[in-house]
């Protein structure tokens, strides 16, 4: 069952205007619940757009996008789609409002009114998903840059959505930080069965997805599973994009004469792949 849908979706940045934009033109696709889909594009091509629409900051200038059956233009039930889709975004710093972690964490359920039980559980339950439990008490300024972020999601599970999109989320960080992000995410998804929409530039993080959907100047050209999306090196290269190292080597390979078999996505396919020869 999808947990959200968009239909012909257009948006315009400051439409009417003579320097109106058009950052999304005619985009249509379904997010199923529990589905992790990686969304991929160069800079320009309007994913941080998509981003913002899919939980009604945006509005569309065209077309129609529904969250849990809810029109994200319906103005009276808008606390209903944001605490639906959740969005986590680049820079964590600029997502904390308080100064002790479990402050923060109780900023999003307090502006829901919701009674003090309720929140310590979900406070609790938040930081239990992504591993910071002993973190509760202390300030977010003394903690790592894949700490941080690990709160900053936190801070988006504490009103539990359905939907966690994340914006960037890794392309601050070092690759200790990444792989705490991306193991948590694995984590909330096998625990939760949350819907996942990840915006990256880094091919391997998108690889970890059940499904590939590339944005070209506003378009969408890609909608497919990685192993077929991120091994067409040549096609992801003609939209500014990179395949995964293995299938960079492998293309490669085979361009050269070495006979591969399959779509090769990972060191350890390469590895096989290789040692069968």
């Amino acid at each position: 069952m999808s947990i959200i849908s968009v239909k012909n979706v257009s948006y315009i940045y400051n439409e009417g205007l003579e320097d109106e934009v058009t950052a999304l033109t005619d985009l249509s696709f379904e997010v199923e619940e529990g589905e992790f889909i990686a969304l991929i594009g160069s800079n320009g091509s309007g994913k941080s757009t998509l981003a913002r629409l899919l939980n009604g900051l945006f509005l569309p200038s065209d077309g129609k996008i529904t969250v849990n059956g809810i029109p994200t233009v319906d103005k009276k039930r808008k606390f209903d789609v944001r605490s639906t889709v959740g969005v986590v975004f680049q820079n964590p710093d600029n997502q904390m409002v308080a100064t002790i972690i479990e402050d923060d964490l109780a900023f999003g359920p307090e502006n829901l009114g919701l009674p003090s039980e309720e929140i310590n559980r979900r406070v609790d339950w938040a930081l239990d998903c992504v591993g910071m439990n002993g973190y509760r008490k202390k300030t977010p300024t003394r903690l790592s840059g894949g700490q941080k972020q690990r709160i900053a999601i936190a801070g988006v599970l504490a009103l539990m959505p359905k939907v966690l999109v994340l914006d960037e989320a890794t392309a601050m960080l070092d690759p200790r930080g990444k792989k705490e992000v991306m193991d948590t995410i694995e984590r909330i998804r096998e625990k939760e069965g949350m819907a996942v929409i990840m915006i990256t530039h880094f091919p391997e993080e998108a690889a970890r997805a059940d499904r590939i959907i590339a944005l070209h100047r506003g378009h969408k050209v890609i909608d497919e599973h990685p192993r077929t999306a991120l091994t067409d090196v040549d096609r992801l290269r003609a939209y500014g994009l990179d395949a995964p190292l293995p299938a960079r080597v492998a293309h490669t390979l085979k361009t050269r004469g070495v006979n591969l078999d399959g779509n090769i996505l990972s060191a350890d396919e390469l590895a096989e792949a290789l040692c069968r020869l």
